[in-house]
């Protein structure tokens, strides 16, 4: 998904700016340091999931989140300390998320760890 896409999935949710925080290689698309995203990674507020459950049938998946569609998963975190504004929307912390890539074995999580380093550097 590039950005556009990625902005009017996150739009179409209806989800207030508050109850949710983008996440992974959505963070990284809105940030613009990557171009496209699979798919899109939440974390929400209580509130933000009782929402979700009211639009969509959510499926609990065994790593703690919950798939809302074919394109969108989500898990129950207020992101408190760990997030920052981006724009119109919460993105997870730079600094937060680069410390879960490092601590992260999957190999798609080793190669984005030189990417978001670059970002910290130059912004």
């Amino acid at each position: 998904m590039k950005k556009l896409e990625l902005i009017n999935l996150i739009d179409s949710m209806c989800l207030d700016k508050s109850e949710f925080v983008v996440l992974s290689s959505g963070a990284l698309v809105l940030r613009g340091i990557m171009d496209n995203a699979v798919d899109l990674d939440i974390a929400v507020t209580s509130t933000g999931l009782e929402h979700l459950k009211e639009k969509y049938n959510l499926i609990k998946k065994d790593n703690g989140f919950y798939k809302v569609t074919d394109d969108i998963e989500c898990v129950q975190d207020n992101m408190e300390g760990k997030k920052e504004l981006l724009g119109n929307y919460y993105v997870q912390d730079i600094n937060n998320y680069l410390e879960f890539l490092k601590r992260s074995n999957r190999e798609k999580d080793k190669i984005r760890i030189r990417l978001v380093e670059e970002y910290i550097r130059t912004r």
